[in-house]
C-alpha cells in the first residue's frame, strides 16, 4: 500500500519530477523545439443552458465524506498479477490511433480496472480529499504508492478514448472529471510529491479533453474550462510543508535564539542534525573531518556565526554565553530561511512577474554556497527546486489557457460561417486568456480561412517541448 520511504525535500521532488513523465514529450536537446498537435475540429456554439458541461464533479453531486479513503481503497484494488506487464501494454495502447488498438484485448485490461474505477467514481462523489498523514513524523513521513495513481489514470485515458470513440460523450466527460478531481485530490496531500504527481493526472486528463473536442458533435467546452480554479494545482500549501518539516524534525530549531542551551544540548542538536542529512544522502562522512564531523563542522562555522549574530542585534555578552554549537545552528538557520523565504514569497503572484526572480534567487544561492566549499550552510541540501516546481504548476494552467483558446476559436467558427478568426484580437465572444507562463499573448497565425497554428510562447524556463497546435476548422 506504501512506496518504501523518500525522505527530505530534495529526494522527494526529484522522485516527482521523474514520474511526472511529460503530457508534453520527452526532453529535448535544444529548449526551442516544439511538438506539434494536430487538432481537426467542428465550430461548436455555447452549450444550452452555458454551464451546462462540467470538468469537475458539481456541487449537488458530492456528499460529505473523504475521497482519499475511497483512493487509498482503489489502490488497494490494483490488479497485482502481471501489473507491470499490464502497464506497460497499457502505456503501448496510448500510443497508438484508437483505430488500431486489439478492442478485445483493451476491454479485457481495462475490466481488471474495473474496481479501481468504482472506487475512483466514488471519491469524485465526496466533498473533500483529506490524507490525515502523520506531520508529526517530519522526515520518516511514508507517502502512499503514488505510482499507481498515475497508473490508474493511464488507463482512465484509455477507457475515455474508447468512450469518445464509441459516442458516449456523456460517459466520457464524467470519468474526465473524475480524473481531474483525483489529480487534485492527491495532490491536497501535504507533500511536494503528491502534488507534482496531482499535477502529471491532471496533465493526462486534459490530453483527453484535446479528443473530445475533436469529435464531430462535440460540445464546446469553453466554460468548462474557463470554470476551473486557478491555479487548477494550488502547490504553496505543500510548500508550506517543506519550509516547515525541518522544525518537525527538530522541533528545537524553531525558538532557538531565545533558548537557554547547555554545550551538551546544543551538541547533540548538531549530531542529530548531522545524522539526519546523512539519512538524507548528504555526503558528510568523508574526508579529514569523518568521525570527528559534528564538533569539526561547528569549529568550520563557528567564527562566522559570531559575525552573523553580532549583524542581527545578539550582544557580545550574548554570543559570548552562548555555547558555539548554538550559535552556529542559529547562523545555520536564519541564512537557509533567509535564502528560502526569498525564493519563497515569490509563489504569492503570478509565475510570469515571479520567474525570473526565483531563477535568480536559486542561481545566487548555488553561487553562495559554491563560494564557501566545505563552509557551505548545511541546510542548503533541502532547498526545494522551487524555479522548477513553480514552472510545472504555470505549465498546467497554460495547458488549460491553450484549450481554452482552442475552444473560442470554435465559437467564432460558429458565428463566422466556420471560418477561424484572422487575429486572436478578431474573437470578440469569450475572453482570450494569456499565456500564465509568459504572461504574454499565445502566437497564433492564420494560413486561411479554415486552418491556423496557435502557440505558447517560449519560456525561459521550457525544459520539454513547447506545445503547438496546428488547428483544421472542417465545414
Amino acid at each position: 500500500m506504501y512506496d518504501k520511504k523518500l525522505k527530505g525535500s530534495v529526494m522527494t521532488v526529484l522522485a516527482a519530477l521523474c514520474l511526472l513523465g511529460s503530457a508534453w514529450g520527452a526532453e529535448p536537446a535544444v529548449a526551442q523545439r516544439v511538438e506539434t498537435r494536430t487538432l481537426s475540429l467542428s465550430p461548436a456554439s455555447e452549450p444550452v443552458p452555458v454551464m451546462k458541461y462540467r470538468l469537475l464533479p458539481r456541487y449537488l453531486d458530492q456528499k460529505p465524506g473523504n475521497a482519499a479513503l475511497f483512493y487509498y481503497s482503489a489502490a488497494a484494488l490494483l490488479p497485482d498479477e502481471k501489473s507491470d506487464e499490464l502497464r506497460k501494454k497499457i502505456d503501448d495502447w496510448l500510443d497508438l490511433p484508437v483505430e488500431q488498438l486489439p478492442r478485445a484485448e483493451v476491454a479485457e485490461a481495462l475490466t481488471s480496472y474495473a474496481n479501481c474505477f468504482h472506487y475512483i467514481k466514488l471519491a469524485a462523489q465526496r466533498k473533500h480529499c483529506q490524507w490525515d498523514m502523520p506531520l508529526e513524523d517530519g522526515y520518516a513521513l511514508q507517502l502512499p504508492a503514488l505510482s499507481v495513481y498515475r497508473q490508474m489514470a493511464m488507463a482512465m485515458q484509455l477507457k475515455i478514448r474508447l468512450l469518445i470513440t464509441d459516442g458516449e460523450t456523456d460517459q466520457a466527460l464524467e470519468m474526465l472529471q473524475q480524473g481531474l478531481y483525483m489529480g487534485k485530490g492527491i495532490a491536497q496531500g501535504p507533500t511536494v510529491i503528491q502534488g507534482l504527481v496531482g499535477t502529471a493526472i491532471s496533465a493526462l486528463m486534459l490530453r483527453e479533453v484535446e479528443g473530445l473536442m475533436q469529435t464531430a458533435d462535440a460540445p464546446n467546452l469553453y466554460w468548462a474550462l474557463t470554470a476551473l480554479p486557478t491555479p487548477l494545482i494550488d502547490m504553496y500549501p505543500s510548500l508550506e510543508h517543506e519550509r516547515e518539516v525541518l522544525f518537525i524534525e527538530l522541533p528545537l530549531l524553531r525558538n532557538i535564539e531565545t533558548e537557554s542551551m547547555s554545550p551538551a544540548q546544543a551538541s547533540a542538536a548538531v549530531a542529530l542534525l548531522v545524522k539526519d542529512m546523512q539519512a538524507l544522502g548528504a555526503r558528510l562522512d568523508n574526508g579529514p573531518f569523518a568521525g570527528l564531523l559534528p564538533t569539526a563542522w561547528v569549529m568550520m562555522h563557528y567564527f562566522a556565526a559570531k559575525a552573523h549574530l553580532a549583524q542581527r542585534g545578539f550582544s557580545r555578552e550574548q554570543i559570548e554565553a552562548m555555547p558555539a554549537a548554538q550559535a552556529v545552528l542559529i547562523y545555520q538557520k536564519q541564512e537557509y530561511f533567509d535564502m528560502l523565504d526569498g525564493m519563497f514569497k515569490w509563489f504569492t503572484v503570478p509565475y510570469h512577474q515571479a520567474q525570473a526572480q526565483l531563477q535568480a534567487s536559486e542561481q545566487a544561492f548555488d553561487a553562495h554556497n559554491e563560494t564557501k566549499g566545505i563552509r557551505a550552510n548545511l541546510f542548503g541540501f533541502l532547498l526545494p527546486a522551487l524555479s522548477r516546481i513553480a514552472f510545472l504548476e504555470a505549465r498546467l494552467d497554460r495547458h488549460i489557457a491553450l484549450l481554452r483558446t482552442v475552444e473560442a476559436m470554435r465559437l467564432h467558427a460558429a458565428d463566422h460561417s466556420g471560418e477561424l478568426p484572422a487575429a486572436l484580437a478578431d474573437v470578440n465572444l469569450v475572453p482570450i486568456p494569456t499565456d500564465p507562463v509568459t504572461g504574454q499573448a499565445f502566437v497564433y497565425k492564420r494560413t486561411d480561412a479554415r486552418n491556423a497554428r496557435l502557440e505558447a510562447p517560449l519560456a525561459p524556463a521550457e525544459k520539454k517541448k513547447r506545445p503547438v497546435y496546428e488547428l483544421t476548422m472542417r465545414p
